[in-house]
This record gives C-alpha cells, sequence and structure tokens, in this order.
C-alpha cells in the first residue's frame, strides 16, 4: 500500500496481513496516512521518497569529526560544505541542458516508457492514455494532473502525462517541449539559485583576534566509562601499554 501512488482503498481497510500480522498493522493504522503511504502525499514536497537519507548521509560526512572538540569539529564541517560547495558549482558550469543532469536521467527512462502508450484527446484539455496491456489513465494538461498521481506528487510528468503532451505536440496545439512541463524544482536555474551562495574561507588561528575575556575556559575533567573499554580495528581491545594486533 505505501507504494501505491494511488489511493485503492482506505489505510483502515486494508488486511493485517499485508502488514505482517495484527500488532503491526495497528502500530501504522494510528499514524497519519499522509506520514507512509504515498497515495495520501499533498505533493508539496516534489518528492516520491520516504526515507532519512539525508540524516545518514550527514552522519556519515562527519562521522571523524563527531568525537572532536567543537572548534575542530565545526571547522570539519564548515571545510568539507566549502569544498562541496565548489565541487556542485564546477558541475552547474558545464551543465547545459534545461533540467539537471539527474532530473535529464530520470525523465529520460520516463520518456521511453511512455513511447509505448497511445493518447487520445477529448477536446477539452483532458487524455485517456492506455496501453495493451489494460494500463489505462487520465490526463488532464490544463491541471497538469494524472489519475496515478505521479504528476502531483514528484513534479515530474508521468508516462502518461508525456504521451499526452507528445500527441498534442504533434496536433500543433502546443510546441513546447515535453520538459518545459517539469517542475522549476528541477530546471538547472534554480540549481544554480540554490548553489549561489558559498562559505568563505578564514585565517588559522594564528590570526584570530585575542579574547579579553578575563576568565579561561578549562577542558572537562576525565572520568573512566564504566564497563568494558571500548574496541577498536577488528576486535582488539584498547588497554594501557598493549599495542593493538591488526
Amino acid at each position: 500500500m505505501c507504494c501505491d501512488t494511488y489511493m485503492k482503498s482506505p489505510p483502515s481497510d486494508v488486511s493485517a496481513d499485508r502488514f505482517g500480522g495484527v500488532t503491526l498493522h495497528h502500530a501504522v493504522s494510528v499514524i497519519p496516512a499522509s506520514s507512509w503511504t504515498k497515495s495520501h502525499f499533498s505533493g508539496r514536497a516534489h518528492t516520491d521518497c520516504l526515507l532519512n537519507n539525508l540524516c545518514e548521509v550527514f552522519n556519515s560526512k562527519i562521522e571523524d569529526a563527531r568525537d572532536q572538540p567543537i572548534i575542530t569539529c565545526l571547522e570539519y564541517i564548515r571545510e568539507y560544505l566549502m569544498k562541496r560547495l565548489g565541487v556542485v558549482q564546477a558541475a552547474i558550469n558545464k551543465c547545459e541542458t534545461l533540467l539537471t543532469p539527474t532530473a535529464t536521467q530520470l525523465f529520460e527512462v520516463i520518456k521511453k516508457e511512455a513511447a509505448r502508450y497511445v493518447a487520445q484527446y477529448n477536446g477539452a484539455g483532458k487524455y485517456q492514455v492506455g496501453c495493451p496491456w489494460q494500463d489505462q489513465y487520465v490526463v488532464d494538461l490544463n491541471d497538469r494532473s494524472c489519475t496515478c498521481r505521479n504528476w502531483e506528487i514528484t513534479g515530474m510528468p508521468c508516462k502518461h502525462a508525456v504521451a499526452a503532451i507528445w500527441d498534442r505536440t504533434a496536433n500543433s496545439e502546443d510546441s513546447s517541449p515535453v520538459e518545459e512541463y517539469v517542475h522549476p524544482c528541477y530546471r538547472t536555474t534554480t540549481w544554480r539559485v540554490m548553489y549561489f551562495n558559498k562559505i568563505d574561507p578564514i585565517n588559522g588561528r594564528s590570526l584570530w583576534p585575542k579574547s579579553e575575556s578575563p576568565y579561561t575556559l578549562l577542558p572537562p575533567k576525565h572520568h573512566k566509562q564504566v564497563g568494558r573499554p571500548k574496541k577498536r580495528g577488528r576486535g582488539v581491545l584498547m588497554r594501557p601499554g598493549v599495542k593493538p594486533q591488526i
């Protein structure tokens, strides 16, 4: 159910067997459907992903800095972001397409799938799009929507919408390229605006201004942690006077 972009049945009517048992079904049923099933996504975020990859990537990038003092940790993050913005800016300068490279790659897959569909115009901006495999949907180009809801959720025309746009172009009603129907968030111009601001480099500690505070900040007192010492490498215990064997 969480993979469907259109609503076949209310989430509360889905049997417990599809969720792996009564306990899991009850746990999911008390959560708003808009938080876990694509059929109830609003489309405000223009994505159909339901992951926490952003947090996981951030944690992996600062893994070497998390155990450092606060200033060292912040300096590590600042330098990483400064270099990252420079790398992305170099990629933006090379991009000459209307859409970003990733969006272009995804949209090419959609266009390849759209070639198998046939669109029939009703004379009022709506199309009946189908294929021999009984896969049939209604596309409204005026509202930029499709009954599969992929267009509304992701902001990128689905394969049914692309087939309808091609039919409109073939009948000389609109000569705009199909990429013009993609939401502006996927365009190179938006990508360039988002990475316009940069992080400036700073001088080293020897050039930092001296603090005029009369107080001296001391490091916290060290105390031995409870439990066994942490392992390092391949299961080697870190003990005083013992060299790790790797």
